[in-house]
């Protein structure tokens, strides 16, 4: 049984694997949108729960479209919007788009041009973490901590997130409203929340949810927008509206798609993380990891394929320092590395099973991070003819796979 996996940029494996030995080939059944800008036009044109911008606003307001990390595209999302302020003949409010600290010149550029038909209205904003006169003291949290944010996102009338749905207990999920927080806060409280546990232990992760919502009612934002990932990258869907309404239709959503159960562990699971360069990141590879790893038996192994060209950060290089996971997750408690938390996903993955690997990297870095380098559609064959049984994720960075009669998400 050949089994045709894509993955990572525009790689693609024809690993041929009898057929009884795969236990199941694991697939979301979520195109992408053919047209993004008029997906994108439908959802701004037919919000849920909630008067669209042209009604929710009033002339003079200024209206704040606020990009998660993860979204990526935004120039036919920066479209929609513009053609949408046009056709609703809101050229009496001021748009301003607001974008991570390091989306790169060129982006920004171009959403400079996509947004140069609002005139003066529209300003592209990149946020500067470390700049104080570009951020404002709103309040301090219940917990005393104090609420530094983008100036823009304090003095807008109106506030739009836009970002990508994530199921329930994923890696790196802080609830609906995490694309503001700590996003678009100051540098200081970027590095407080990079500790690792806030992402690895449940108490702490519930604290950082709660002080993302605290923040919100703090600003009053009643306005969101998910993004549905579909199937080989890009997005199914975009849900405009109200939170609670966005939150109730995209967890639908994403449990129709991207949440099926398995009968049983396997011997080895097969990740692929799709989306094109974009989604070839260590964050995706630990979101994938996290999604799978509880579907792999103590003695199994995962085969992880991506094809990630950036080398390891800083707090993934101390992985490989450490022998224990134990020792590295008593190390990490203290550490603020942007990528704290990844170097202790895959560390305790690593301490659960062998982890394989088929990436565009020197075989050289793997070996120092602990893991096995993948060369061929072969080698795969015989890794999973080793195990005996196989579960194949697609977008494995999306995928919470629940087993057997377990009602947690993963």
């Amino acid at each position: 049984m050949s089994i045709a996996t894509p993955f990572g940029d525009n790689a693609r494996s024809e690993c041929d694997i009898a057929p009884d030995l795969v236990l199941a080939n694991l697939l979301a059944e979520c195109s992408a949108a053919p047209d993004l800008k008029q997906t994108v036009l439908d959802g701004l044109t037919n919000p849920v729960g909630y008067p669209d911008l042209a009604q929710a606003s009033v002339p003079g307001d200024v209206v704040l479209f606020v990009f998660g990390k993860e979204v990526g595209d935004y120039e036919p999302i920066a479209a929609a919007i513009v053609a949408y302020a046009q056709a609703t003949g809101m050229n009496d409010r001021s748009f301003q788009f607001l974008l991570p600290h390091d989306t790169l010149s060129p982006i920004v550029e171009r959403l400079k041009q996509v947004t140069a038909p609002l005139g003066e209205q529209a300003e592209v904003i990149v946020h500067q973490p470390q700049d104080q006169k570009a951020n404002a003291f709103l309040t301090s949290t219940q917990e005393n901590h104090a609420i530094i944010l983008n100036r823009h996102l304090c003095d807008a009338d109106l506030v739009v997130p836009i970002d990508v749905a994530r199921s329930k207990g994923a890696f790196g999920y802080f609830g609906p409203y995490s694309s503001i927080f700590p996003t678009y806060s100051d540098i200081d409280t970027q590095k407080r929340w990079n500790s690792p546990l806030f992402v690895t232990r449940l108490p702490r992760r519930k604290r950082r949810i709660a002080e993302v919502e605290e923040i919100r009612q703090l600003l009053g934002i009643v306005y969101n927008c998910l993004l549905i990932p579909a199937r080989g990258g890009g997005y199914g869907a975009a849900i405009f509206g109200e939170a609670s309404h966005v939150e109730r239709e995209a967890n639908r959503q994403l449990r129709e798609f991207w949440e099926p159960h398995l009968p049983t562990m396997a011997g080895v699971v097969i990740a692929l993380i799709t989306g094109g360069q974009a989604g070839q990141t260590w964050e995706n590879a630990a979101r994938a990891l996290a999604n799978v790893e509880h579907l792999v038996r103590p003695d199994g192994a995962v085969i992880l394929a991506t094809e990630i060209r950036q080398r390891p950060g800083v707090a993934m290089s101390q992985m490989a320092e450490s022998l224990e996971f134990t020792d590295f997750e008593a190390q990490m408690r203290k550490s603020r590395h942007e990528d704290s938390a990844i170097a202790l996903q895959f560390a305790r993955t690593l301490a659960q099973c062998k982890v394989y690997i088929r990436t565009a990297l020197p075989e050289a870095v793997m070996d120092d991070l602990d893991m096995i380098p993948v060369q061929s559609d072969e080698e795969c064959r015989k890794i999973c003819e080793h195990y005996q049984d196989v579960v194949v994720v697609h977008d494995a960075q999306n995928m919470s796979v629940r087993v057997a009669d377990s009602t947690a998400s993963f």
